[in-house]
């Protein structure tokens, strides 16, 4: 290959001026493809996807009843926080949210009533029937007909007569309670048909959106509808809002302030070390060679994927500093070549290719690890940097040769190319020791942080008005959901059903939110209705008699409880879905069951809590057909997963490049002193992140192998130099690249995104430790060996 490279350097060399311009041509085109580029940022990039679990359960989170509603609380001090809320709602309806709701579709009507009533047998269970028995004794007959007498005469009597007449039992007092299972959903009351607080001082309304809460574009258009509505709001009321597409914008607005930024300070950072340390016109073509690099890079993203997530695209940034370093030895060596020997510029740069190309090899293997991983976002950014760094590479190696001129360079005095004084060998080895020994330490108590806020911004108004959202209508977008699930509606009701009666009354699981005591599955309401029929059967005549006998004492007509008589002989009707709907109660079904593709599923909605956990086991789950998604597992999970990651991720990139490196030198020691700088960085970073009490994130994962790919490319270059006295400027064109990768990441510390902020800590720490490895440990060692 070197070979190649000096033949290549020999017949390019006279057409210079050609191969200028095709680069030019090419790069510009690369140039306005890129500019094109759409960034999307979406969670779920950055979470393990495929079958894992994790993945699965994701989809499913989105499916709660509160991650697509917007929740926003209405406050109004100087009136009627309802009153406030209804004018909110209707400013909301339209394309963008098609379902706003401010209450209960109906309140506890006599027609209400009257309805439930006709789906009590289908309904009423055995404990209720068990119930019932004490109902049609004839001291409750009397005192249920006295109840009835007092609400007759009451000034809501005349529109009660038509429920007292067909139940004078008050047997739906027994199908009442049952809609208790569907109101758990918030710490809320009901007046005058709105949800208000406890207190009275807000009221809620609740705003469903077909947008996803994962599209950064539609989150706009959510965001801007939302505030255009909020003008419709009386003076002196105002609204919180919690909402998943809040949280998005919020992360892309960020994302893009801080690329805004990170760019150009970034450009600015690398032009002035190129000033101070290289004053030189070529310098020129080495800052703007990873900058080309990072536009191709981008052209080929956009064939694999269409579009990026905006941490890839922050990426780019740091791509900007590593793909300078090939650029950077290569200009060393053209201006400030070994020419000891009459070498010629071809052989100089067939010289240079070699450890080129070997750091090459190494950096690439570490990052095509990246490809391994269970994250997609992390597997684009395989791409991504793969493929800047190629394009970095050919430039390097095969263009920029011919525009470096040859002269002599200044370089630091303190690293000279000649022999190093040696210290104290001891204490350097045991120095560097004690480093190690810190990280593998600290590394078998690492902590990972797996909750998903950590994987985003926050802004801090965004978090105040959780919390006050929570401290008003409890943790309504904190509960565990349980899918039953089925391949038809029947089959999902009745997986229901197991699940309702696995949860209902287990201690400590708090009570769950279920369709289950109003929409049994059909096998269930014909038990119930069969109970029903053969219950009437022994206690109808009976109770007809008790209450003809009854009725004269309050002056009721033989004919005011015929409907009841009626009521009790007619076939029982069966509960659908339709009917509940029909009912008023369409906004819960479509909480309750949801679209989950061409599988049918319901939700039962309850407290998230490590009971649960511990009730709804594996073995539990399979026997009723469904599946627990609760926060508390889903972190366990990710967890799990990230762990997982970083062992393979960082195990194949230190594996396999350990192994070329060993292949390099093919020598055990020389290998050993070029993974000197990997261990010592990767040890360091895990060690800070320890003390300073941060637990690993998933960009902490994908940042090590970063270390661990440039860490052993600075020492291949001086375990290179020593050994085939190399000295064509390498101790300068480390220190340079460690600078212009230091300044790169230092730069992602100042950015508000919690992914750019923990790979700009992480390399810059694993990277400074690793160049001053490279620079003052690994001379000494040589020297003294």
């Amino acid at each position: 290959m070197t070979d190649l490279l000096a033949n290549l350097y020999d017949r390019l060399a006279p057409k210079r001026r050609t191969m200028l311009v095709v680069t030019a041509m090419v790069l510009c085109v690369c140039g306005i493809v890129f500019s094109q580029l759409v960034v999307r940022e979406d969670i779920r990039t950055m979470l393990p996807d495929g079958s894992s679990q994790v993945a699965s359960d994701f989809e499913l989170l989105r499916h709660a009843p509160f991650t697509q509603r917007m929740i926003i609380t209405v406050t109004w001090p100087d009136g009627d926080p309802a009153q406030a809320a209804s004018i909110l709602a209707d400013a909301l309806r339209g394309d963008v949210f098609p379902g706003v709701i401010t209450g209960p579709p109906d309140s506890v009507s006599p027609e209400f009533l009257t309805r439930l009533l006709d789906i009590a047998p289908a309904v009423l269970t055995a404990e209720d029937m068990a119930m019932l028995e004490g109902y049609v004794q004839p001291e409750h007959t009397r005192a249920a007909l006295d109840r009835n007498y007092r609400s007759l005469i009451a000034p809501r009597g005349l529109a009660l007569k038509d429920v007292i007449r067909k139940d004078p039992l008050e047997i739906r007092n027994l199908v009442l309670p049952k809609l208790a299972a569907l109101s758990r959903l918030a710490e809320v009351r009901v007046d005058r048909g709105h949800f208000v607080s406890r207190d009275g001082k807000h009221a809620l309304v609740l705003a469903e959106t077909d947008i996803p809460m994962t599209d950064s574009q539609g989150a706009a258009d959510v965001m801007a509808r939302y505030e255009h509505a909020l003008k419709s709001l009386p003076p002196g009321a105002e609204a919180i809002l919690v909402s998943g597409h809040r949280h998005t914008l919020a992360n892309a607005d960020v994302i893009k302030a801080d690329l805004t930024a990170i760019l150009p300070v970034s450009l600015l950072l690398m032009g002035g070390i190129f000033l101070c340390f290289m004053r030189t016109r070529e310098s020129i073509y080495v800052f703007f060679m990873p900058v080309c690099a990072v536009c191709v890079a981008g052209v080929l993203t956009i064939v694999f994927y269409g579009s990026v997530s905006g941490i890839v695209v922050g990426f780019g940034g740091i791509l900007l500093g590593i793909a300078g370093d090939f650029a950077l030895h290569v200009s060393h060596a053209m201006h400030h070549p070994n020419d000891t020997e009459g070498r010629t510029r071809a052989r100089t740069l067939a010289e240079v290719a070699q450890p080129t190309l070997f750091g090459a090899m190494t950096t690439s293997t570490a990052f095509a690890a990246l490809a391994l991983s269970c994250i997609p976002g992390i597997r684009q950014l395989a791409v991504f940097s793969l493929a800047g760094l190629g394009a970095a590479l050919v430039l390097s190696l095969v263009v920029l040769p011919h525009f470096v001129s040859q002269a002599r360079h200044l370089e630091p005095a303190p690293l000279r190319e000649g022999p190093s004084p040696s210290p104290n060998l001891f204490r350097t080895l045991l120095a560097w020791g004690l480093v190690l020994g810190a990280g593998f330490w600290f590394g078998t108590h690492v902590r990972m942080n797996t909750d998903l806020r950590a994987l985003g911004y926050t802004p801090a108004d965004v978090r105040q008005d959780e919390d006050r959202t929570r401290s008003i209508w409890g943790g309504m977008r904190e509960m565990a959901l349980v899918f039953a699930r089925g391949d038809s509606e029947e089959q999902a009701l009745e997986a229901n059903d197991r699940v309702w009666t696995a949860l209902r009354g287990t201690e400590g699981v708090g009570s769950p939110v279920s369709l289950s005591p109003l929409l049994p599955s059909a096998r269930v309401q014909a038990e119930n209705a069969e109970r029903w029929k053969a219950f009437w059967a022994a206690h109808g005549q009976p109770t007809l008699q008790t209450i003809a006998g009854e009725r004269r004492a309050y002056g009721f007509s033989e004919s005011a409880f015929e409907p009841f008589s009626g009521y009790l002989a007619e076939q029982p009707h069966m509960v659908t879905a339709s009917t509940l709907q029909d009912f008023g109660l369409g906004n819960l079904m479509r909480m309750l069951m949801p679209q989950a593709g061409s599988e049918r599923v319901v939700l039962t909605v309850l407290p998230d809590s490590q009971r649960l956990l511990e009730v709804f086991t594996p073995e539990l789950e399979r026997d009723t057909s469904s599946r627990l998604v609760s926060g508390l597992r889903f972190r366990a999970l990710l967890g799990d997963a990230m762990s997982r990651d970083v062992l393979l991720l960082s195990t194949v990139a230190f594996v396999a490049v350990a192994c070329i490196t060993v292949f390099i030198f093919r020598d055990a020691r020389k290998a050993l002193l070029a993974l000197l700088p990997v261990g010592a960085g990767v040890a360091a970073v895990i060690t800070a992140l320890s003390l300073a009490g941060i637990a690993m994130n998933i960009f902490h994962i994908l940042a090590i192998p970063l270390v661990i790919s440039l860490s052993v490319d600075n020492g291949i270059f001086m375990v290179w130099r020593h050994n085939a006295r190399f000295t064509t400027g390498t101790s300068h064109a480390v220190l340079l690249c460690g600078l212009t990768t230091i300044a790169e990441f230092g730069v992602l510390t100042i950015a508000k995104h919690p992914a750019l902020f923990s790979i700009g800590l992480t390399v810059l720490v694993g990277i400074a430790t690793a160049m001053f490895t490279s620079l003052l440990i690994i001379p000494r060692l040589e020297d003294d060996a």
